[in-house]
């Protein structure tokens, strides 16, 4: 009997994983059940102990939510038996410091999740039924556990799983595409490749949300049918993949097919309005005022305290700063601490402070006053306070991204679009964007060189009606074994490496009309 259910997900705000070995999430099922015997690994000399028995899994493969029933036998009578998951917690690590922030690769560590427990009978079987929580599409071993030691092991392969919300909308209807299963580290690594139609449109991720991954789109027209396709890969999609050294880990359909998925565009309703499409708040860090940030150098004075209210905002924000225990009537000078420079010349960049208005302490050694938030980088700075020339505060602030202008909204084909974008950064996770022209990735831009400004200018292609621009977060570069630099992550909302470090980047929606 089962003495307790299993948990039919697991917690979307634990940190996602992955699986060191194992066939993989879109691997080609295997043609013997996943009934996983474990032998003896002691070196000589050591005392050998048991091999494991085998959990027996039926079915031993399924989507997230397919019911299944696990058995052993051998135990002693009236035995209880704790059945555990494997799954992987991962993350992206980085390396951020006052001068920047490099990403380097996913991390990933085991863990085991308790499905619940059963009571062996009189003849020693054991045997419950869970149902397959939202987690990798990868064999996992399931466990059973009596006194504190594993007994038998076995698998159950989660398998891939996608949708569409809507099927069917006018040009520019958001459309949510939702993947269950993907895989953690094999072949590309927690990622797939997403098409509108045969033209590559950027990456799925779901490394920090256990394989699921949740991205929004834009319909693009013509009218009439078009497919949202999902197959392995990053930039770009690897389109031949039944015939390549990781076919067993990637052949995720019986005939090796992409994944196709339909979408019928059911007219043009003319240009939807601008939209700046921010991550879910949930998924972005809030950072305590000691962590580890760009542009952050010295530690507070003791008995010191300073910090802008609000602590986030576009360029020309005009935030409060409210500081506490300051040397009473003494002047205060103060900086805004950002970057100069870019990172392909041999000069690079250093940070630099740019002098803002200085202001006095009151008899209560306290400081309340308005600032205005420099023209400048996107990211994290600090606002460096100083007195008797001794620095004796830095306040943090988030420079939001914005669109300035877009030049031009109706237009012909063969004019040219001029997009006005503020507040881009110069860490590897912000220092530019990548851009989607009717859901056709067209390439990116980035804006260290010039202090978080960029121009870009788009050609109108295209017959008449309306036409979409999306400009998406993406990574510079870093240390990935499989890059996936450059492209759009469609993702960014949930699952991106600088969300946990506290940036909040926008998707930003744009639209034109040719004539």
């Amino acid at each position: 009997m089962i003495l307790a259910g299993c948990a039919r997900t697991l917690s979307r705000c634990l940190l996602a994983g992955s699986i060191a070995g194992g066939s993989g999430l879109l691997g080609q099922a295997p043609a013997t059940p996943l009934a996983i015997a474990a032998e003896s690994t002691e070196a000589p000399g050591q005392t050998a102990t048991a091999p494991l028995g085998v959990v027996r899994v039926e079915p031993d493969r399924g989507v997230v939510g397919t019911s299944f029933t696990v058995a052993t036998d051998g135990l002693p009578p009236g035995a209880v038996v704790g059945w555990e998951w494997l799954t992987w917690d991962g993350t992206y690590d980085t390396n951020p410091s006052s001068e920047t922030v490099e990403y380097l690769h996913r991390a990933f560590v085991d863990r085991r999740v308790s499905l619940g427990q059963s009571v062996a009978d009189e003849g020693g079987r054991a045997s419950a039924t869970f149902v397959a929580p939202e987690d990798f599409g990868e064999v996992h071993s399931i466990y059973a556990v009596v006194d504190g030691a594993d007994v038998a092991r076995g698998g159950f392969r989660i398998q891939l799983s996608a949708s569409l919300s809507p099927t069917e909308g006018p040009i520019g209807t958001p459309i949510t595409i939702r993947v269950t299963g993907m895989a953690a580290k094999l072949f590309s690594g927690s990622t797939l490749a997403v098409r509108w139609n045969n033209a590559y449109t950027g990456v799925l991720t779901a490394t920090t949300t256990h394989g699921t991954a949740a991205a929004r789109i834009r319909a693009a027209g013509p009218v009439g049918d078009q497919y949202v396709v999902l197959n392995a890969g990053t930039v770009p999609a690897y389109l031949n993949i039944a015939q390549s050294p990781y076919d067993f880990v990637y052949a995720h359909l019986p005939d090796h097919e992409d994944i196709r998925l339909p979408f019928r565009v059911t007219g043009d309703g003319g240009m939807p309005p601008d939209q700046m499409d921010w991550p879910d708040p949930s998924r972005v860090a809030e950072l305590g005022p000691d962590a580890p940030r760009t542009a952050a150098v010295n530690p507070p004075k003791p008995g010191v305290g300073a910090e802008l209210r609000p602590a986030r905002g576009p360029i020309l924000s005009t935030p409060t700063l409210v500081a506490t225990g300051l040397a009473p009537g003494a002047d205060v000078q103060m900086w805004w601490v950002t970057a100069r420079g870019n990172r392909v010349t041999p000069s690079g960049w250093s940070l630099a402070d740019i002098p803002l208005p200085p202001a006095t302490a009151g008899d209560d050694g306290a400081l309340t006053v308005s600032i205005t938030v420099p023209d400048d980088l996107g990211g994290w700075h600090v606002l460096k306070m100083a007195q008797n020339d001794a620095v004796v505060a830095e306040a943090p602030y988030f420079v939001e991204r914005s669109l300035a202008e877009v030049s031009h909204r109706q237009v012909h084909a063969g004019d040219t679009v001029t997009v006005h974008v503020k507040g881009l950064g110069w860490t590897e996770l912000d220092n530019g964007f990548a851009v989607t022209y009717d859901n056709s990735h067209i390439g990116y831009a980035c804006g260290f060189n010039s202090d978080g400004d960029v121009v870009m200018q788009v050609l109108a292609t295209g017959g008449p009606g309306t036409h979409l621009i999306d400009l998406y977060p993406m990574v510079y570069t870093g240390h990935d074994a499989k890059a996936w630099y450059w492209a759009p992550v469609l993702t960014y909302a949930e699952d991106f490496p600088a969300l946990e470090l506290g940036y909040r980047l926008p998707a930003i929606r744009i639209a034109i009309t040719i004539l």
